[in-house]
């Protein structure tokens, strides 16, 4: 997913049967992938995503059709609140993204996760939460 639904994707011209698969650390290594079908899209296109994801050795779990589904939009919060916290000078990015591999065990720092995903990813996560939901924490930091 670039953050938007995929219902947003069909109406600016992708095939109606379209069905996205969230955001993974390592696809190779992943044991479970999240799906979500377009509202235009059948219950055939969602069972051959998923069928196809299984085949590969993987669970599946269907989602509703949000933007940036879980772990993109996870991480576009995670990252937000991290560049805003190093914007506020509350420590460097390196530190921050330390404090979160070691201290909470993540994977990767927040802040070099967003850069390997890439910042218009990111962005556009955080903007097609800004305007689905009108909340002020979708907001995105300037530091992004």
């Amino acid at each position: 997913t670039d953050g938007r639904t995929a219902t947003q994707r069909v109406a600016s011209g992708t095939p109606a049967d379209l069905v996205l698969f969230d955001l993974a650390l390592d696809y190779g290594s992943a044991r479970r992938i999240a799906v979500a079908k377009a509202d235009q899209a059948g219950d055939t296109a969602l069972a051959a995503a998923a069928g196809l994801f299984q085949a590969l050795g993987k669970a599946v779990s269907a989602v509703d059709d949000v933007p940036g589904l879980v772990v993109l939009r996870t991480l576009a919060m995670l990252a937000n609140e991290a560049a805003e916290a190093a914007l506020m000078g509350v420590a460097s990015p390196a530190d921050i993204d330390r404090a979160m591999t070691f201290g909470v065990n993540y994977p990767r720092g927040p802040l070099t996760w967003a850069d390997q995903v890439g910042p218009a990813c990111i962005l556009a996560a955080l903007d097609a939460l800004q305007a689905a939901y009108g909340d002020d924490r979708y907001r995105a930091s300037q530091f992004l």
